[in-house]
């Protein structure tokens, strides 16, 4: 046998095997990644839906911390702010600045309007999901007990 048919002998082998095994790897490489972009992408969907539902029913509830008759400290915030902190670690740059603008204008302000910042964040997270953008206005409901009335009745508001 001469060289050339050793070396065809070796090639007509192990070149089948060889490149199986680079195209296991590579498979094994690219499927990773999406993997793991496919968990970045439902950590940053669950983080800012957390943050979305907790600037929403803070829209809603108006009164963050509250007295009741006895003294005793209702504090509703902690939500709202742990939402900013969430927003700066998953959210889009525009979303960490107006974030940042809630919270400077809240605590001037004793309140602030974070209606921009929602809109960002639920159409971010609808396009994420592949959902169509929300043009619309969107209305909340607030259903709450009717403090003018000792029973058991509710006062229902619809808010935007």
């Amino acid at each position: 046998m001469d060289d050339s048919n050793i070396i065809m002998d070796i090639l007509s082998k192990y070149l089948p095997i060889l490149v199986a095994l680079v195209g296991v790897f590579f498979t094994h490489k690219f499927t990773s990644r999406r993997d793991v972009i496919n968990a970045q992408r439902a950590l940053k969907i669950e983080a800012l839906s957390l943050a979305y539902k907790a600037l929403v029913r803070s829209g809603l509830e108006k009164d963050l911390i509250s007295r009741d008759d006895k003294g005793n400290v209702t504090n509703k915030a902690i939500p709202v702010e742990d939402a900013i902190a969430i927003i700066h670690l998953h959210g889009s740059e525009l979303q960490s600045r107006l974030a940042s603008q809630y919270a400077v204008d809240f605590a001037n302000n004793r309140g602030a309007d974070c209606t921009e910042l929602v809109n960002s964040i639920r159409n971010e997270i609808r396009a994420s999901l592949g959902y169509e953008k929300l043009e619309a206005l969107t209305y909340y409901l607030s259903v709450k007990p009717n403090e003018e009335k000792k029973k058991s009745s509710e006062k229902v508001e619809v808010l935007n």
